[in-house]
């Protein structure tokens, strides 16, 4: 069926359709893109990011208890150092809580083995340590800093090392979801702008298609219309299509034609008016 033949009142239903389905689909898209863009949003906030916060509070608190180590090491107080040593034991195991929960987050291999390694070098550093301040409290001063020196300090660097490599490595995958979102924002954009766009585009053509398809036919009545109330009724009226414009059109020409064999009714009663008239004007001149 052409779709000239189609009723205006069709025409208009597809038409708007259209339209509303072009705007669900822009709407859809950028509900989804958002959708997508808050959820790389939501897991970087509660995974990636939680992780480096902890990893961050795990080296902190480290290099706090290696400066009240220092500190420990070198004091002759005896307050202070029951001070530094209640300090430690605490920060120690606050460090204990921060990598259980660090560890229950960790869900792929590469960061279970520097979680590991950092484990490790703790072990290493707080054996270290232990014999450090068991030799200071032994009284061997001297002993106690050379294997603080020795020892001590280049364990604590393995260790402070490990931890900001899991620090490092969080900070990775948080750029890499940045990177991520800010792809995703550009595509959605670029989707939604292109939707748009297309939109517009059959939009304009759609009310540019509806436009010319109802008024031309109204004009071509309307010419006709008026050339009929001029008494001209020898146009040639041609049908092109079957919706309401064509039905107009229709019911122009029956009645054009209906007025056309009126007037010829006429014009033959009135010859033959006049013929008669002829005829009796001749008889009485008889």
């Amino acid at each position: 069926m052409s779709i000239g033949n189609l009723k205006i009142g069709t025409r208009l239903g597809m038409g708007f359709a259209l339209v509303l389905i072009l705007l669900i689909a822009t709407a859809g898209l950028g509900v989804w893109r958002l959708q997508n863009v808050g959820d790389a949003t939501n897991e970087m906030a509660r995974e990636a990011l939680v992780k480096e916060r902890l990893a961050a509070d795990w080296l902190v608190a480290t290099s706090i208890n290696s400066i009240r180590t220092f500190a420990l090491v070198k004091s002759n107080d005896p307050d202070d150092q029951k001070y530094f040593q209640k300090s430690i034991a605490t920060t120690s195991l606050d460090i204990t809580k921060i990598s259980k929960k660090l560890l229950d987050m960790l869900d792929t291999a590469e960061e279970k083995s520097l979680y590991e390694d950092s484990v490790l070098r703790r072990t290493a550093y707080i054996g270290f340590r232990t014999a450090a301040l068991k030799l200071k409290a032994d009284g061997q001063a001297v002993q106690s800093v050379e294997l603080v020196s020795a020892k001590l300090i280049p364990a604590l660097e393995a260790y402070d090392a490990s931890i900001k490599a899991m620090s490092l490595h969080q900070k990775s995958n948080i750029d890499r979801t940045v990177s991520a979102i800010d792809a995703l924002y550009r595509s959605g954009r670029n989707s939604l702008i292109v939707l748009a766009v297309v939109a517009l585009v059959l939009g304009g053509m759609l009310a540019w298609w509806l436009t010319v398809g109802i008024t031309q036919p109204l004009g071509r009545a309307v010419q006709v219309a008026e050339t009929v109330a001029a008494g001209d009724l020898a146009s040639h009226i041609v049908i092109s299509s079957r919706d309401e414009t064509g039905q107009l059109m229709q019911a122009l020409k029956n009645m054009n034609d209906s007025l056309a064999k009126v007037v010829g009714q006429v014009r033959q009663g009135t010859d033959t008016i006049a013929t008669a008239s002829s005829q009796i004007a001749a008889g009485n001149m008889d």
